[in-house]
């Protein structure tokens, strides 16, 4: 007999779902529906979604349900502002740190990065790209500054006013530049191809596109990419 899945198991899915822009700002994550999708309680779904707006990922609104959240372009510039300070200090800390071993770890994300890029899948691409920052966010020794970081990139999802083909990493690989001069540990030389990059992306932040969702959130979900892990 096949388990119900667990309320970690959804709320990753509808995680990484949100994360590679499948489901995009203002979709309606209805509860009898994801109930009924994952066979399981209205309550676990309403934990899920509780813990979904927690990350500030999804919004709940009383006597309308539970939304995927959204952001207007004054926010958006704002969370890149903070990303670009906590990034160059992530930066500095780990290139002083990083192993070997850890840079061969960052170095085959990257090449699956390409792949994926090669391949426009773009969900993917996009749950690889953010996935670079947050692995940078963990070697952090500051676990504080790692901490911030990886509650703020999912957030930038969120950002849906440009897109995603015209990601600078789509068509530049900026995170091998930053990889190699870390790896060489050149400190100042890290920092800057880590602001340019995302001074790349924030500039692309323009008038919102049109958002064209055609595919149900049920086969949208059923359209999931593979684990990272």
């Amino acid at each position: 007999m096949k388990s119900k899945p667990t309320e970690d198991f959804i709320y990753t899915e509808l995680y990484n779902a949100i994360l590679e822009r499948r489901l995009p700002p203002e979709t309606k994550l209805g509860e009898n529906l994801l109930a009924e999708h994952y066979g399981v309680s209205r309550t676990i779904i309403r934990q899920v979604l509780m813990r979904l707006s927690h990350d500030r990922l999804v919004k709940l609104e009383p006597n309308r349900g539970a939304f995927v959240a959204t952001l207007s372009l004054a926010e958006a510039k704002q969370i890149y502002e903070a990303w670009r300070l906590t990034e160059a200090a992530i930066v500095r800390d780990v290139t002083k740190t990083i192993t070997k071993k850890q840079i061969a770890v960052l170095q085959a994300l990257v090449a699956e990065e390409r792949l994926a890029c090669e391949q426009q899948d773009l969900p993917w691409l996009t749950r690889l790209s953010a996935q670079f920052h947050l692995q940078l966010a963990d070697l952090c020794t500051n676990k504080y500054l790692g901490r911030f970081l990886k509650e703020l990139v999912p957030q930038t999802s969120l950002a849906f006013f440009y897109e995603v083909r015209n990601m600078p990493i789509c068509t530049k690989d900026e995170h091998s530049e930053i990889l190699d001069y870390i790896a060489s540990g050149d400190v100042e030389a890290a920092v800057a191809a880590a602001m340019r990059h995302l001074d790349g992306i924030e500039a692309g932040l323009n008038a919102r596109a049109a958002l064209n969702q055609t595919a149900s959130l049920v086969d949208i979900l059923k359209a999931k990419t593979p684990s990272l892990f």
